[in-house]
């Protein structure tokens, strides 16, 4: 026992202050890395809370010839019998398919949006002459029949054809044209654009403000965007318009321009 105790008030307060050393080197270190963790930070929207910033709208815009043109359109039959009615939608649009490629529509800018199967009541003294059933009561609905509907989305790339689109599909049995909306093939490009008009008008905003309070922008620390693209308005065409059973007037589709515009706001750290 008498070694050990020897040993230990020799050696102890080395072993003390060692472990000490170790520590604080090690404090050391971990302060150092999050030192330069912090000052090597450099992308937008950092978990640091700077106390002074500023925060800048811009808005940026751009205009565009559209290429692309987008619309709906609707087979729809009313017969006594589901049976009926399907075949009759059936025979209809398969016509249609078959001639799109005829004016230029590919394949693959064709899908089905919708296939409807409704039936059809009515009340009162109507019922008795449409009825399938025998009359009930009076007041009580009666099924008189059922409607089917099979919707279409189409893309043309070529929009000089619409026109003669719109009349060809009216001339075929299609009995609801709709939601026509003429845009640009890639999106993306003119939607960047904006924005960096956007980010440049911020950018200027942010100086003469920064000049105007004596003080200096420092970095971005956070950045946010907004806006999106403006479509030439829609047209709604619906069978009436093309004159079935008679000669067709191709109908004049004008496709404007579209604007494209975002709105970004970003936030400086200043001293």
């Amino acid at each position: 026992m008498s070694i050990i105790k020897e040993y230990l008030s020799k050696y102890l307060p080395y072993i003390f202050w060692s472990v000490v050393a170790v520590l604080i080197s090690a404090s050391l270190l971990l302060f150092m890395q999050f030192f330069n963790e912090m000052k090597s930070m450099r992308f937008i929207g950092q978990g640091v809370e700077f106390r002074n910033t500023i925060s800048i709208s811009g808005e940026g815009e751009v205009t565009v010839v559209p290429g692309v043109a987008e619309f709906s359109f609707a087979v729809t039959e009313e017969a006594s019998t589901v049976a009926v009615a399907q075949n009759t939608v059936t025979e209809k649009m398969n016509n249609i398919l078959k001639s799109l490629e005829g004016i230029g529509i590919k394949e693959k800018n064709i899908k089905t949006l919708n296939y409807n199967l409704t039936p059809r009541y009515e009340f009162g003294e109507k019922a008795k002459s449409l009825s399938l059933r025998p009359i009930p009561p009076s007041g009580e609905r009666v099924l008189v029949g059922y409607e089917v509907s099979h919707w279409i989305e189409i893309k043309m790339e070529n929009i000089d054809g619409v026109g003669e689109a719109l009349a060809h599909l009216g001339g075929l049995g299609a009995t609801n044209i709709s939601s026509i909306r003429f845009t640009v093939e890639d999106e993306d490009v003119p939607k960047r654009d904006a924005r960096k008009k956007a980010i440049k008008d911020a950018e200027g905003k942010a100086r003469i403000l920064a000049d105007d309070l004596g003080v200096r922008l420092i970095k971005i620390v956070n950045f946010s965007e907004g806006g999106g693209p403006f479509y030439a308005r829609n047209f709604a065409v619906s069978e009436a318009a093309f004159g079935i059973g008679g000669d067709v007037e191709l109908p004049s589709i004008p496709t404007g321009e579209n604007k494209v515009t975002s709105n970004v706001t970003i936030s400086y750290a200043i001293e």
